[in-house]
């Protein structure tokens, strides 16, 4: 007779136990974007053209964990706001390099300080070599999804 009671239960596995976590900073982070009309995964992809401008779309996916089509989406997105433009590349005529407009500055370092509150909020009576345990933690783990992703 099979029973579930013989296996591990879901709730043992990393994933199951801390997406939860991943949900409600985004939803956090997402209540404090609202009233500038742009999503936690915009400002992400948004911050990374502001930071570096005439960034590409490759490297936008490879800096914010997102594939390709998910970053198009987002910049078709971001452009209709006017907050991006894009430019051909000189060097690659298939790909475009992405500027940020005055408006997404502005829209940048207003949020920024959004962002940067609510990280200290979530890491408040955490000390910085538990930060620094976990960030070590975590980097290993993103070692062993990219290790299993390779099998």
């Amino acid at each position: 007779m099979f029973t579930l009671f013989r296996f591990p239960s879901p709730e043992q596995s990393i994933g199951f136990k801390y997406a939860h976590i991943f949900r409600k900073i985004s939803t956090l982070f997402a209540n404090r974007l609202r009233p500038y009309d742009i999503t936690p995964e915009q400002w992400a992809v948004l911050y990374q053209v502001c930071h570096e401008e005439g960034i590409n779309q490759k490297e936008i996916a490879l800096r914010t964990d997102k594939d390709q089509p998910t970053v198009t989406r987002i910049l078709d997105v971001l452009d209709k706001k006017k907050l991006i433009t894009r430019q051909m590349n000189p060097t690659d005529r298939r790909a475009f390099l992405i500027c940020a407009t005055d408006s997404a500055k502005t829209l940048i370092l207003d949020t920024l300080p959004l962002e940067l509150g609510l990280n200290d909020k979530l890491v408040s009576g955490i000390t910085d070599e538990q930060l620094q345990s976990l960030q070590q933690i975590m980097q290993q783990i993103q070692h062993n999804i990219d290790k299993t992703q390779q099998e």
